[in-house]
Formats: structure tokens, sequence, C-alpha cells
């Protein structure tokens, strides 16, 4: 039985989630672009975008493959009154959970990359479950220009209560992420640490990938929806779409 790797982060996974205006302005005006109706938050987590989506009025839905990541979304669904599905599935098989189609599908915060999925067989399965004018979404913090000269860590998350830190470790085309969280509150203390492994993946890869899974894609380079840029985008953020 595969293992929760997230049940020691899910409870506190939240704490690092900021407001982002243009991050959320980037997605009404790309769901507007593809009139779309219909949402499915394929790496959910904590369900921050699925209630974020619902809240603009889309049919939204989350899957995850994480138990604990789950139930704290499903949490924050009840204590709002909504009722928005939600379902443990591996978006490499997505098929196997949904027999409808969505006209988006999204898959954020650099979960497309963790290195024990496939991302052929995951890009197939997204496309099994979208509509044919559907748009996939997917991003990730790694650049061409961020990786000449790499982070290895960084304070995600730094208050009277809580601390956050990150640390980055890069072999090859591997990056592994260690997260050391830090309780330091007047009625509990506590350290937790959680490692994550991703593949990095920038633009020549993913032009590659998209055209083996006969996707279109296009790229911006932050949440701004300006265009990516090799030399100076900070993110890496894909809009994909049927040939």
């Amino acid at each position: 039985m595969q293992t929760d790797k997230y049940s020691g982060l899910a409870e506190t996974y939240d704490y690092m989630l900021f407001e982002n205006t243009e991050r959320e302005n980037f997605f009404v005006k790309i769901f507007d672009q593809y009139n779309v109706k219909s949402v499915l938050d394929c790496a959910c987590g904590t369900g921050k975008d699925v209630l974020f989506f619902n809240s603009l009025g889309y049919n939204a839905a989350g899957s995850d493959i994480s138990d604990s990541m789950l139930a704290v979304a499903q949490k924050k669904i009840n204590e709002n009154g909504l009722k928005i599905p939600l379902f443990k599935a591996d978006y490499q098989f997505l098929e196997n959970t949904f027999t409808g189609k969505f006209d988006a599908i999204v898959c954020l915060s650099n979960a497309i990359n963790d290195t024990e999925a496939d991302v052929t067989k995951a890009l197939n399965s997204m496309k099994n479950v979208l509509t044919d004018r559907g748009i996939i979404i997917f991003d990730q913090g790694q650049t061409d220009m961020s990786m000449q000269n790499p982070s290895y860590y960084s304070l995600e998350v730094n208050d009277r209560d809580f601390s956050r830190l990150f640390t980055m470790d890069y072999k090859k085309d591997i990056m592994t992420i260690k997260i050391f969280d830090f309780i330091h509150a007047e009625s509990l203390s506590d350290f937790k640490m959680n490692e994550f492994k991703f593949k990095i993946r920038l633009y020549d890869d993913w032009e590659k990938i998209l055209a083996a899974a006969n996707l279109h894609g296009d790229y911006y380079g932050n949440w701004d929806s300006t265009l990516y840029d090799k030399h100076s985008s900070k993110r890496l953020i894909v809009t994909a779409r049927k040939k």
C-alpha cells in the first residue's frame, strides 16, 4: 500500500499559502478565454484553489492521492457550508475515477513534476477527461533563468508561533526539497521535517513532452500573463490544449 507522504504536512500546509490577486486574475482571464464552466484540480491538496474556483461560480471538483490532504480540504468545504466533490485519485489514472469531462484541468505548485509520476501518462490521463476545446494548466517555480543560479534555501514563513524553512539540493535533473517546520507557540513546541523530490523540467523539456502528448502549449513567465522568457522569467506556467 502506498504511504501518504503528506501526512506530516497536511495540517500546516496552508501556512505558506498567501493571497495573490495576479494569480487569481490569471485564472479568471484564461477560464473566460476558453469558456470554462467546469474545472478539476487534480492535485488539489488542502483545497484552497477548489474553494476559489467554486467561489467564482465554476462547477469545481478536486482530487488528490493524499488522504490527509483531502481530509483537510473536506473540513474546509464543510466549514464553509459547501458541497464540492472531492475524490481520491492518482492524476495518472483520472479516467478510472471520472466518467465525465472537464473544460479545465489544473495541476499546480509543481505537482506535475513529482518524481513518482510518469508525466506522459499523467498528461494523457488529463486529456482523457478533458473536453475537446478544454485547457490544462500547470506551473512550477523552476525556470531557465533561476536554474542558472539555483536557490539552496528559502524561509517561507517566520512568525511568532511558526517558522518554515525550505532547503533545496540538486543532483542532475532531480531537486530534493526538505521542509523544516518549527512550532514555537507558547502552548506547543515541536519540529517536523518532510522531504519531497521533483524532476527539473525547463522550457525545452516541456516543448518535447507536450509534442509527444499531442498537446499545444502556451508559456507564461508569471501570473501577470507575461510571456515566458528564458533569460528573465521567475515562474513557468503552461497552458496546454489538444491539437
